[in-house]
C-alpha cells in the first residue's frame, strides 16, 4: 500500500479494527480491479445492474482523470472498499448524468458514483463514511456546490447511503444507456433543505420504489430524505427546496391507488 495522505481513520463496527480512507493512485489499480470482480461476483443475477462493469483499464483512466477522484477504505493494509467522484462541467453533463431534471450548473456539481465494498466488510457503515469523504472534498477543495448521484430504483442498499448523508431523492427516470429505472439523489452542499412539516410524511415499502409511484410523489413537491429498515420503507417529505427545470411541465394530480402508505398525520 503507497503511502498518502489520509482523507480519514475510523474503527471498524464489527470488529474495532482500524481502517483508514485515502485517495487511490496507479499502484492500487489491480488491488483496485480484484476489488471490484469480488464484488460483482457476489451479485445476484437481478442485481447485476446495480454497478457498472469496469476493467483494469477503465480504472486507469479514472485515476488518471483530473476531473475525477477515486479513494478507498484500507485495514491492515488491504483494500475494502472504493467509491469514485466525478467533477464534470457543461460539455459531459448529458453523458454522465443524462436528463436530469434539477436546475445545477454543472461546474457546480459532483457527481457521486460507485461506492462498494468488500462483502466480508459491510455493516460497517463505509460506504457511507467514503460518501462523506467525497462531499468533503468536493466542497472544501473543488469548489463544488451540489451533490449528485444515480441509483438503480431497486438498489436500496445504495441509495440509504446517500439519505445517511443528507441527500434526497429527487427525480426518478429511465436510464438511456440501458434501459433502467433509476433514481437521482441530490444535495446543496452545506445548505440543507427545509421540509413543510405540515405537510407529514409518506412512506413507500422498498418493494413498492417504481417509476410511477415516485414521480407521483415528486410531482407533488415530495422528496424522499430519510428511510426505516425495520418498515422497509423510504420516507418522503414535502419541501419547495429543489428547483426544477421540468416538473412542473407536466405536473398533474392523478386519481389512482399506488399502494404506499401515508404515516400518520401524513398531508393528502
Amino acid at each position: 500500500m503507497s503511502t498518502d495522505v489520509i482523507i480519514t481513520r475510523g474503527r471498524l463496527l464489527k470488529t474495532g479494527r482500524e481502517y483508514i480512507i485515502r485517495e487511490l493512485h496507479k499502484e492500487d489499480i489491480f488491488e483496485l480491479h480484484a476489488l471490484h470482480k469480488l464484488i460483482l461476483s457476489g451479485l445476484k443475477p437481478e442485481q447485476q445492474q446495480f454497478i457498472h462493469h469496469k476493467s483494469v483499464s477503465d480504472f486507469n483512466k479514472m485515476i488518471e482523470n483530473r476531473d475525477q477522484l477515486v479513494i478507498g477504505a484500507f485495514s491492515e493494509g488491504r483494500l475494502i472498499g472504493y467509491s469514485s467522484a466525478n467533477f464534470i462541467n457543461e460539455r459531459n453533463m448529458e453523458n454522465v448524468l443524462p436528463g436530469f431534471n434539477l436546475d445545477y450548473e454543472p461546474e457546480k456539481i459532483v457527481v457521486l458514483e460507485q461506492a462498494s465494498v468488500n462483502p466480508a466488510f459491510r455493516g460497517n457503515n463505509l460506504a457511507s463514511v467514503m460518501n462523506a469523504c467525497r462531499q468533503k472534498i468536493a466542497f472544501r477543495n473543488r469548489g463544488r456546490k451540489y451533490a449528485v448521484t444515480m441509483v438503480d430504483i431497486n438498489n436500496y442498499y445504495s441509495y440509504r447511503n446517500g439519505l445517511r448523508n443528507g441527500m434526497c431523492i429527487t427525480q426518478a427516470a429511465v436510464d438511456p444507456e440501458d434501459g433502467g429505472h433509476i433514481v437521482y439523489l441530490a444535495k446543496e452542499l452545506g445548505n440543507p433543505p427545509v421540509f413543510n412539516e405540515e405537510r407529514g410524511k409518506i412512506k413507500v415499502g422498498y418493494g413498492e420504489m417504481r417509476l410511477d409511484i415516485v414521480n407521483m410523489l415528486l410531482e407533488n413537491g415530495y422528496v424522499a430524505n430519510g428511510f426505516n429498515d425495520e418498515e422497509k420503507s423510504v420516507i418522503f417529505k414535502h419541501t419547495n427546496s429543489f428547483n426544477d427545470r421540468h416538473r412542473l411541465i407536466n405536473r398533474r394530480r392523478r386519481g389512482q391507488s399506488f399502494g404506499f402508505r401515508a404515516a400518520a398525520g401524513a398531508g393528502r
